[in-house]
Protein backbone atom coordinates (compact mmCIF):
# COMPACT_ATOMS: atom_id res chain seq x y z
CA UNK A 1 0.00 0.00 0.00
CA UNK A 2 1.20 3.16 -1.10
CA UNK A 3 2.50 5.43 2.07
CA UNK A 4 0.77 8.62 2.21
CA UNK A 5 2.05 10.47 4.74
CA UNK A 6 5.61 9.40 3.65
CA UNK A 7 4.55 11.04 0.31
CA UNK A 8 3.32 14.14 1.63
CA UNK A 9 6.24 14.75 3.94
CA UNK A 10 8.76 14.54 1.29
CA UNK A 11 7.19 17.08 -0.92
CA UNK A 12 6.61 19.47 1.29
CA UNK A 13 10.65 19.06 2.29
CA UNK A 14 11.16 19.28 -1.41
CA UNK A 15 8.85 22.23 -1.70
CA UNK A 16 10.39 24.16 1.21
CA UNK A 17 13.81 23.37 -0.37
CA UNK A 18 13.11 25.03 -3.34
CA UNK A 19 10.67 27.59 -1.97
CA UNK A 20 13.46 29.69 -0.92
CA UNK A 21 14.70 30.40 -4.41
CA UNK A 22 11.79 31.66 -5.73
CA UNK A 23 10.00 33.17 -2.80
CA UNK A 24 11.58 36.89 -2.31
CA UNK A 25 10.32 40.03 -2.02
CA UNK A 26 11.09 43.04 -4.07
CA UNK A 27 13.13 44.38 -0.66
CA UNK A 28 15.15 41.61 -0.51
CA UNK A 29 16.09 41.79 -3.92
CA UNK A 30 16.95 45.22 -4.15
CA UNK A 31 18.87 45.11 -1.09
CA UNK A 32 20.76 42.06 -2.65
CA UNK A 33 21.47 44.64 -5.72
CA UNK A 34 22.79 47.54 -3.79
CA UNK A 35 24.70 44.84 -1.95
CA UNK A 36 26.46 43.81 -5.00
CA UNK A 37 26.46 47.32 -6.82
CA UNK A 38 29.32 47.60 -3.76
CA UNK A 39 26.77 48.49 -0.67
CA UNK A 40 24.94 51.67 0.45
CA UNK A 41 27.90 53.78 1.59
CA UNK A 42 30.15 53.72 -1.31
CA UNK A 43 26.97 54.14 -3.50
CA UNK A 44 26.11 57.50 -1.64
CA UNK A 45 30.44 58.31 -1.48
CA UNK A 46 29.98 58.98 -5.46
CA UNK A 47 29.64 62.53 -6.28
CA UNK A 48 30.33 61.72 -10.11
CA UNK A 49 30.74 59.20 -12.78
CA UNK A 50 32.40 60.53 -16.16
CA UNK A 51 32.48 57.77 -18.72
CA UNK A 52 34.13 58.26 -21.89
CA UNK A 53 33.80 55.81 -25.19
CA UNK A 54 32.28 55.58 -28.57
CA UNK A 55 28.54 55.68 -29.64
CA UNK A 56 27.68 53.38 -32.37
CA UNK A 57 25.07 53.77 -35.00
CA UNK A 58 23.37 50.69 -36.84
CA UNK A 59 24.62 50.42 -40.15
CA UNK A 60 26.66 53.44 -39.87
CA UNK A 61 30.55 53.80 -40.25
CA UNK A 62 31.31 56.52 -38.18
CA UNK A 63 33.50 57.15 -35.50
CA UNK A 64 31.07 59.05 -32.95
CA UNK A 65 33.13 60.10 -29.33
CA UNK A 66 30.84 60.07 -26.67
CA UNK A 67 30.99 61.61 -23.31
CA UNK A 68 28.56 61.07 -20.07
CA UNK A 69 28.51 63.15 -16.95
CA UNK A 70 26.08 62.59 -13.88
CA UNK A 71 26.57 63.97 -10.86
CA UNK A 72 24.64 63.76 -7.36
CA UNK A 73 21.96 66.24 -7.21
CA UNK A 74 20.90 66.14 -10.50
CA UNK A 75 23.42 67.37 -12.79
CA UNK A 76 23.59 65.41 -16.50
CA UNK A 77 25.48 66.35 -19.05
CA UNK A 78 26.11 63.85 -22.39
CA UNK A 79 27.93 64.66 -25.31
CA UNK A 80 28.57 62.95 -28.73
CA UNK A 81 30.94 64.75 -31.27
CA UNK A 82 31.29 63.75 -34.84
CA UNK A 83 34.01 65.60 -36.98
CA UNK A 84 34.59 68.05 -35.23
CA UNK A 85 30.45 68.89 -34.13
CA UNK A 86 29.43 68.10 -31.01
CA UNK A 87 25.66 67.74 -29.84
CA UNK A 88 25.09 68.01 -26.15
CA UNK A 89 22.23 67.02 -24.05
CA UNK A 90 22.18 68.35 -20.61
CA UNK A 91 20.07 68.45 -17.03
CA UNK A 92 20.58 70.58 -14.40
CA UNK A 93 18.03 69.22 -11.52
CA UNK A 94 15.29 71.78 -13.19
CA UNK A 95 15.69 72.11 -16.52
CA UNK A 96 16.92 70.19 -19.36
CA UNK A 97 18.44 71.73 -22.89
CA UNK A 98 20.39 70.71 -25.80
CA UNK A 99 22.38 71.40 -28.88
CA UNK A 100 22.05 69.87 -32.27
CA UNK A 101 24.35 70.80 -34.49
CA UNK A 102 23.54 67.67 -36.79
CA UNK A 103 20.28 69.18 -37.27
CA UNK A 104 21.81 72.46 -38.34
CA UNK A 105 20.83 73.94 -35.31
CA UNK A 106 24.04 75.38 -32.83
CA UNK A 107 22.43 77.57 -30.55
CA UNK A 108 20.69 75.69 -27.44
CA UNK A 109 17.52 74.76 -26.57
CA UNK A 110 15.20 74.12 -23.89
CA UNK A 111 13.82 70.79 -23.97
CA UNK A 112 9.81 70.07 -23.35
CA UNK A 113 9.19 68.24 -19.80
CA UNK A 114 8.27 64.99 -22.06
CA UNK A 115 11.48 65.48 -23.90
CA UNK A 116 13.64 65.46 -20.37
CA UNK A 117 12.48 62.46 -18.98
CA UNK A 118 15.20 59.94 -19.78
CA UNK A 119 17.39 62.56 -18.19
CA UNK A 120 15.58 63.13 -15.31
CA UNK A 121 15.97 59.28 -14.71
CA UNK A 122 19.31 59.34 -15.53
CA UNK A 123 20.51 62.24 -12.93
CA UNK A 124 19.70 59.47 -10.39
CA UNK A 125 23.17 58.55 -9.46
CA UNK A 126 22.13 55.50 -7.60
CA UNK A 127 19.13 54.74 -9.69
CA UNK A 128 15.38 54.42 -8.76
CA UNK A 129 15.88 51.56 -6.78
CA UNK A 130 17.37 52.92 -3.84
CA UNK A 131 15.62 54.94 -1.24
CA UNK A 132 12.69 54.00 -3.57
CA UNK A 133 10.22 54.79 -1.33
CA UNK A 134 11.56 57.92 -0.21
CA UNK A 135 12.18 59.55 -3.51
CA UNK A 136 8.08 58.99 -4.10
CA UNK A 137 8.07 55.50 -5.93
CA UNK A 138 6.48 52.47 -5.94
CA UNK A 139 8.31 48.94 -6.47
CA UNK A 140 6.61 45.76 -6.67
CA UNK A 141 8.13 42.45 -7.83
CA UNK A 142 6.52 40.47 -11.22
CA UNK A 143 8.40 37.50 -10.59
CA UNK A 144 10.66 35.16 -12.88
CA UNK A 145 11.27 36.57 -16.67
CA UNK A 146 14.77 35.71 -18.61
CA UNK A 147 16.47 38.14 -21.07
CA UNK A 148 17.85 36.63 -23.92
CA UNK A 149 17.75 33.29 -22.48
CA UNK A 150 19.15 34.33 -18.84
CA UNK A 151 17.02 33.79 -15.63
CA UNK A 152 16.20 37.49 -14.06
CA UNK A 153 13.49 38.77 -11.28
CA UNK A 154 11.64 41.33 -12.58
CA UNK A 155 10.86 44.90 -10.76
CA UNK A 156 8.13 47.28 -11.50
CA UNK A 157 8.94 50.76 -10.83
CA UNK A 158 6.12 53.22 -10.34
CA UNK A 159 7.97 56.58 -10.80
CA UNK A 160 6.92 59.56 -8.67
CA UNK A 161 6.40 61.17 -12.33
CA UNK A 162 3.68 58.65 -13.09
CA UNK A 163 6.21 57.01 -15.63
CA UNK A 164 7.22 53.42 -14.81
CA UNK A 165 10.46 51.71 -15.79
CA UNK A 166 11.16 47.42 -15.85
CA UNK A 167 14.14 46.50 -13.98
CA UNK A 168 15.38 42.51 -15.27
CA UNK A 169 17.89 41.74 -12.88
CA UNK A 170 20.45 38.52 -13.19
CA UNK A 171 19.98 36.10 -9.93
CA UNK A 172 23.35 35.53 -10.02
CA UNK A 173 25.56 38.68 -9.87
CA UNK A 174 22.17 41.13 -9.03
CA UNK A 175 23.15 43.42 -11.62
CA UNK A 176 21.21 44.85 -13.75
CA UNK A 177 21.16 43.45 -16.90
CA UNK A 178 17.94 45.09 -19.10
CA UNK A 179 15.29 48.11 -18.11
CA UNK A 180 12.52 48.85 -20.23
CA UNK A 181 11.56 52.99 -19.87
CA UNK A 182 7.67 53.26 -19.90
CA UNK A 183 6.93 57.13 -20.61
CA UNK A 184 4.10 59.10 -21.65
CA UNK A 185 5.19 61.66 -24.53
CA UNK A 186 3.01 64.15 -25.88
CA UNK A 187 0.47 61.98 -25.28
CA UNK A 188 1.63 58.70 -26.73
CA UNK A 189 3.11 55.75 -24.47
CA UNK A 190 6.90 55.23 -25.72
CA UNK A 191 8.78 52.48 -24.40
CA UNK A 192 12.25 51.96 -24.47
CA UNK A 193 14.42 49.17 -23.38
CA UNK A 194 18.33 49.23 -22.59
CA UNK A 195 20.84 46.19 -22.44
CA UNK A 196 23.16 46.62 -19.47
CA UNK A 197 26.69 44.64 -19.55
CA UNK A 198 30.55 44.59 -18.96
CA UNK A 199 30.54 45.69 -15.51
CA UNK A 200 33.45 47.45 -14.18
CA UNK A 201 34.63 48.60 -10.13
CA UNK A 202 34.59 52.47 -10.17
CA UNK A 203 35.45 53.78 -6.24
CA UNK A 204 34.07 50.50 -4.95
CA UNK A 205 30.90 50.89 -7.27
CA UNK A 206 29.42 48.64 -10.22
CA UNK A 207 28.89 50.79 -13.46
CA UNK A 208 27.96 49.47 -16.98
CA UNK A 209 30.18 50.02 -19.61
CA UNK A 210 27.97 48.70 -22.44
CA UNK A 211 24.94 49.97 -22.91
CA UNK A 212 22.51 48.87 -25.64
CA UNK A 213 19.13 51.34 -26.85
CA UNK A 214 16.56 50.78 -28.96
CA UNK A 215 12.64 50.35 -28.79
CA UNK A 216 11.21 47.72 -26.55
CA UNK A 217 11.64 44.20 -28.38
CA UNK A 218 13.55 45.60 -31.07
CA UNK A 219 16.45 43.52 -32.40
CA UNK A 220 20.08 43.53 -30.71
CA UNK A 221 21.41 44.41 -34.05
CA UNK A 222 19.15 47.16 -34.58
CA UNK A 223 19.81 49.22 -31.18
CA UNK A 224 22.20 51.85 -30.63
CA UNK A 225 25.24 51.17 -28.63
CA UNK A 226 27.47 53.17 -25.77
CA UNK A 227 30.45 50.98 -25.43
CA UNK A 228 32.66 52.99 -22.87
CA UNK A 229 36.36 52.67 -22.84
CA UNK A 230 36.86 54.27 -19.46
CA UNK A 231 35.17 55.33 -15.99
CA UNK A 232 36.38 57.84 -13.21
CA UNK A 233 34.10 59.56 -10.07
CA UNK A 234 34.46 62.19 -7.79
CA UNK A 235 36.67 64.28 -10.24
CA UNK A 236 36.14 67.95 -9.68
CA UNK A 237 33.10 68.76 -11.73
CA UNK A 238 31.99 73.10 -12.55
CA UNK A 239 27.95 72.90 -12.37
CA UNK A 240 27.75 75.55 -15.16
CA UNK A 241 28.23 72.36 -17.27
CA UNK A 242 24.45 71.49 -16.57
CA UNK A 243 23.05 74.70 -16.98
CA UNK A 244 21.55 76.51 -20.07
CA UNK A 245 24.07 78.80 -21.64
CA UNK A 246 24.23 82.35 -20.87
CA UNK A 247 24.40 84.14 -24.45
CA UNK A 248 27.18 86.28 -24.53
Amino acid sequence: MINRFRIAIVSLTTALLVAPAFAVTADEIIASHIAARGGVAALKAIKSIRRRGHFVIPGANLDISATTLVARDGGVRDEFTLQGLTAINAYDGKEAWKINPFQGRKDPEHMSNDEAKPLVLQADLDSPLLDAQAKGHRVEYLGLDEVDGTPTYKLRVHLKSADEVLYYIDPDTYMIIRDVQKQTVRGAEQETETDYGEYEKVAGVYVPMTEESGPKNSDSSQKQQLVFDQAEANTAVDTVVFSFPVPK
